[in-house]
């Protein structure tokens, strides 16, 4: 996912900001770094955090020969592209101070494409692109200060910029004022007593400032670096069950000339080795002895403690280094001298020759190091220039402010107090120093260790030319014997590397031994001593101890092959049985295939015989023209019609007794939160009788806590008199302070004295040369003033004596009040302790109510739900006997009008037929008459008989045409008649159908709802339920915290230290009590409204 994806490209950032190329290592780590990779409970990761220690900010400024700068340096000037290198005020290589050694490449690493590499990896990590210009700006910025040339004035201490134009890129990269920041560079302000003076600098003062920004600068960046990776890894809100810690930081470091980043070093890897020891050897055969096994206890000679006391302990190394750094006029030679004096009987110390360059040695466990103390207290301060800070964190940069707010530093005037007559002495206490910053995250780093089950890996050089394939034994050796690693591999081959457990041993190897143990339960002791006997394993190469069984390296690893060697002929035997049983399959099923193929032919043969056969062909010509295939096909359509119809019946039907089964669930319903309010009543009485006893409870307690407040106010008292010597103290302090002043300037006064004095002597002997007659007089006033002067000498020692035992006083009542101060720290901190819990206590007791009004108006409205959904039913199963009714009624009168449809089609029929007939008369008339006018044309001639003849005819023929119109017409309009009716009566069936389909969708919505109801009734009844667990869990729980706190309140009688803070603490707990049995009171309450409510609910229902 996209947190792991992030995890893997926090390296590249890493390394560009805090890798470098060294002798050793083309891409070496010069910082440590402890990666913990939190995992959750179902295994996923949750989050990563990354510390860092002891970032070799030096490697910034200056660098050894064939040795690089970070890498970042060469990946920005080689990857910048063209805009980028106009923003940024780039430069070429070789312009660059910093850059010690130029355009130092390494073999097969191109920097353009690592640069592009590491701002895909920093959009990854969702740095935005402002943030990543303010990284590239303050890198530039870091190369652009060692740019800045200074020059010393002529005849003075000053030292002067001729050139500003470097220190203008400076402050525009930085958006700081360039006449502000030089000025802060070379004529800083430092306090001198109580007011400001400006200090001049010389060269080295001010390219040290310079130097010091520079690195301050860029560790400020790493840092920021770090915490914006580990705010990215750490946005999940998934807590973290276990972790994964990896540890990567530097191994021992032996150099000609080792400095205080060397101590530090090996200081760490000395706590390190002592943990390899601790777990490799120590725990590994206490082991053995808590087993009970035979074991002669192995002494590998590896105590690392002294030397570790040595640099640790109060009165060591590094405390003294702290000490040394409070006093004013304190050196690195100071230094060296109290550590001789100190430690020169210790056996891990020693003083080197004179004629060495070293000031001391140390024995580590590896080899004997020489350490030379130079610059050691400046680095131990790490000093900055208090102005060029200020101006820096007045920035219009947002990112550059952000890295200097709340910076806790030591200023240069701290470090230049022992080079001034009247130099001002800055406050001791108001800083820590890097070897106490380092101190306490090894510390942290450690306990986290010992709380781990740590692996060690140990990385080998195997050579000094980084070649492949090539390997110096005695380096390699060298370095293996001063890890361990061969005491650890000697202890391997003589002990039991290997152990498990007597379960998992029978579990994972029982099937080494089959049938070796007998069914059933038998001691998992035993059970192995049975295993270990079958497997005929040599005595020599096992223990058995009390849980374990231990085996010599090399004999589990034979016994996995063993079984795996097993598990492999198994496998084969059931893959055997698996292809047989697919085989058999297989060859039923093509069994099956060849019967089906020959019935198929023989079909098709009998076919290919019938085809040509005439009787066969005259069969299928005459087959459809016969009525009875069309009976046939009305005969299917009526039958699907039928079937249709009996589907419906039967949907109906199963929607009928899906209702009946509804109603006897609600029944069934009913009868539970019966036997529920049953329940809820004896809960309620045993609510009750839990009240009883927590009030009886709560008075005792109240009669407690009535004694623990008496001894509160005696404690509050004590603490008002603390308070007062706190304040007397505190003056004391003040007026000790004024008095120190006082001498400071008594002593000022006294030098200039001495100075006055000193010109009076030569004025006196210019006078004496010049005067023979004044010389006796002279002489006398000479002898006069030297023994003035003498005094005054004498005085003024007299006073700096004064003066350091004052100094020492101030420092003993600081350390008081230091004290004190943290005394009251830590009761103020106790009472915020016990207001946030009294705070959080009362948050979850109003949570608890409302969510005890939700549950309670939860209940009152799934109770009315309950009844409006228990009438709406009964209505709906109301409506749909009643639907049902007219259903039945409505498919009679269908059945009745199909009847009626039918007999009205047969009189259409009827019908049809005589007006054919009468149109077939017509025709013959029609003709008839025609043949009688061609008669008549025929013979004009006729008699006067035909005459009336013809006449009788036309009259007959016109009442045959007008009977034939008449019948037509009536056969017209009772076909109308017919048609109109069969319409009306199709219409009104369509009505009726619509009408039949809006009941049946209306029912089935209802039926959809009632069944949604039901199921949200079913989900609330089971919050009910869950809330009445919940509220059981919490009586239980009173009850247990109730028993605790009696416990607590007899521990609080036995003691008699620290009375107020747990009287307090036992208040608080008290309270929370009461608050839990008003709680209580309430649930309760509310038991007994859920009883009547269930009750009258109930009732409603019967």
């Amino acid at each position: 996912g996209e947190l792991e994806n992030q995890l893997l490209q926090a390296n590249p950032i890493l390394e560009a900001f805090g890798n470098a190329k060294t002798i050793k290592n083309d891409n070496s780590s010069r910082f440590g770094k402890f990666i913990r990779i939190n995992f959750d409970s179902s295994g996923y990761i949750s989050g990563a955090n990354i510390e860092t220690y002891l970032l070799e900010k030096s490697r910034a400024v200056r660098q050894a020969e064939n040795e690089r700068a970070f890498h970042i340096f060469y990946q920005f000037l080689h990857g910048a592209n063209a805009k980028q290198r106009q923003e940024f005020l780039l430069e070429d290589w070789g312009k660059y101070s910093y850059l010690t050694y130029g355009k130092v490449l390494v073999p097969g690493v191109d920097d353009s494409a690592e640069f592009k590499n590491l701002t895909e990896a920093m959009e990854i990590m969702g740095i935005t692109a402002d943030d990543q210009s303010a990284i590239l700006r303050t890198v530039s910025a870091v190369l652009l200060l060692g740019n800045m040339q200074f020059k010393q004035e002529r005849n003075a201490d000053q030292a002067v910029l001729p050139d500003d134009t470097v220190a203008q890129k400076v402050c525009h990269l930085m958006g700081v004022p360039v006449t502000a920041l030089t000025q802060a560079f070379l004529k800083p302000k430092i306090k001198v007593g109580r007011d400001y003076v400006t200090k001049a600098q010389t060269k080295a003062q001010v390219e040290f400032a310079v130097e010091a920004i520079s690195k301050a600068l860029y560790e400020r960046m790493f840092k920021w670096i770090v915490m914006r990776i580990n705010k990215s890894l750490d946005r999940t809100k998934r807590q973290g069950a276990s972790f994964i810690g990896i540890l990567d930081i530097a191994g021992f470091e032996i150099f000609k000339m080792n400095s205080f980043e060397q101590l530090c070093i090996n200081y760490t890897n000395e706590k390190l080795q002592q943990l390899f020891n601790h777990t490799m050897f120590i725990l590994e055969q206490e082991e053995y002895q808590r087993e009970g096994i035979e074991w002669k206890f192995i002494d590998f000679g590896l105590d690392l403690q002294p030397t570790i006391d040595l640099l640790e302990k109060p009165m060591g190394i590094l405390a003294l280094l702290d000490e040394e750094c409070l006093f004013p006029k304190a050196t690195d030679k100071t230094f060296v001298e109290k550590l001789i004096a100190q430690h020169s009987g210790h056996p891990k110390f020693e003083k080197p020759d004179f004629r060495a360059d070293a000031d001391f040695s140390l024995i580590h466990y590896a080899d004997k190091v020489d350490y030379s103390a130079d610059q050691w207290l400046m680095k131990n301060m790490d000093p900055l220039n208090e102005n060029v800070v200020s101006i820096l964190s007045q920035s219009t940069d947002p990112f550059l402010v952000n890295m200097w707010k709340d910076a806790e530093i030591v200023g240069m005037g701290a470090v230049a107090a022992a080079e001034t007559a009247f130099g001002s002495r800055t406050r001791k206490g108001m800083f820590r120093t890097v070897s106490q910053l380092y101190k306490e995250q090894l510390g942290k780093l450690m306990a986290t260790l010992r709380n781990t089950n740590p692996n060690f890996v140990r990385c080998i050089i195997p050579n000094h030319e980084k070649k492949a394939n090539k390997i110096e034994s005695g380096l390699v050796l060298d370095q293996l014997r001063c890890n361990g690693v061969l005491e650890g591999i000697r202890i391997c081959r003589q002990g039991f590397p290997n152990r498990i457990l007597f379960q998992e041993f029978r579990q994972r190897y029982e099937i080494l031994v089959p049938g070796a143990i007998p069914r059933g339960f038998m001691d998992g002791k035993k059970a192995v001593e049975k295993m270990i006997s079958v497997l005929e394993l040599d005595a020599n190469l096992y223990r058995i101890g009390q849980s374990k069984i231990f085996f010599r390296a090399g004999v589990l690893a034979h016994l996995e092959e063993e079984r795996d060697l097993k598990l492999t002929d198994i496998i084969v035997q059931f893959q055997a049985l698996a292809r047989g049983l697919l085989a058999r399959r297989n060859y039923q099923k093509r069994l099956q295939q060849i019967n089906a193929i020959r019935v198929i032919q023989r079909n098709c043969a009998a076919y290919l015989k019938l085809r040509n056969w005439q009787w066969w062909r005259l069969f299928t010509k005459v087959k459809p023209l016969l009525t009875v295939a069309e009976h046939e096909e009305k005969l299917h359509s009526k039958e699907e019609e039928l079937k249709k119809l009996k589907d419906n019946y039967e949907k109906q039907k199963q929607e009928t007794e899906e209702l009946e089964r509804r109603y006897a669930q609600i029944i069934e319903e009913k009868n539970i939160l019966a036997e529920q309010l049953q329940a809820e009543t004896e809960l309620c009485a045993e609510a009750e009788e839990s009240r009883a006893r927590l009030n009886k409870r709560k008075e005792e307690l109240e009669d407690i806590l009535h004694e623990l407040e008496l001894r509160i106010e005696d404690e509050e008292e004590r603490y008002a008199v603390i308070q007062e010597e706190k304040k007397a103290m505190q003056q004391q302090i003040k007026d000790l302070e004024e008095q120190l002043e006082e001498e400071e300037q008594t002593r000022q006064k006294l030098q200039l004295e001495k100075v006055t004095a000193d010109g009076k002597i030569k004025k006196l002997e210019e006078e004496a040369a010049a005067l023979d007659d004044a010389n006796q007089k002279l002489l006398k006033e000479r002898k006069l003033m030297e023994e003035r002067l003498a005094e005054a000498q004498l005085n003024m020692a007299e006073e700096e004596e004064k003066s350091k035992q004052l100094g020492k006083l101030k420092s003993k009542y600081e350390a008081i009040i230091a004290d004190l101060e943290e005394r009251l720290r830590k009761e103020q901190q106790a009472r915020q302790e016990l207001e946030k819990i009294r705070r959080r206590l009362e948050t979850e007791l109003a949570d608890l109510r409302d969510q005890l009004n939700e549950k309670r108006q939860q209940v009152e409205d799934i109770q009315a739900q309950l009844a409006k959904r228990e009438e709406e039913v009964q209505a709906a199963l109301q409506k749909a006997d009643e639907e049902q009714v007219a259903k039945t009624t409505l498919q009679k009168q269908l059945r009745e009008l199909s009847t009626q449809l039918q007999e009205m089609q047969e009189d259409l029929d009827a019908e049809r037929e005589a007006r054919n007939k009468a149109e077939k008369q017509k025709r013959d008339l029609n003709e008839e008459c025609e043949a009688l006018r061609a008669e008549v044309e025929d013979s004009l001639d006729t008699t006067a008989a035909v005459q009336e003849l013809r006449t009788k005819r036309e009259q007959e023929v016109a009442e045959l045409k007008k009977a034939v119109d008449e019948s037509q017409k009536i056969h017209e309009q009772v076909l109308q008649e017919v048609k109109q009716k069969f319409t009306q009566q199709v219409e009104q069936l369509t009505d009726e159908l619509e009408n039949v389909k809006k009941v049946k969708a209306n029912l089935e919505k209802v039926k959809a709802t009632v069944e949604a109801e039901n199921t949200d009734l079913a989900n609330d009844l089971k919050s009910v339920q869950m809330a009445k667990q919940e509220s059981e869990r919490k009586r239980k729980q009173i009850e247990t915290q109730f028993a605790e706190l009696s416990v607590k309140f007899a521990e609080l009688e036995r003691s008699s230290g620290d009375s107020g803070e747990r009287a307090k603490k036992l208040q608080t707990e008290l309270e929370q009590v009461t608050n839990q049995l008003v709680v209580a009171e309430t649930k309760a309450l509310q038991g007994a409204q859920k009883v009547s409510s269930l009750e009258a609910q109930l009732t409603d229902i019967q």
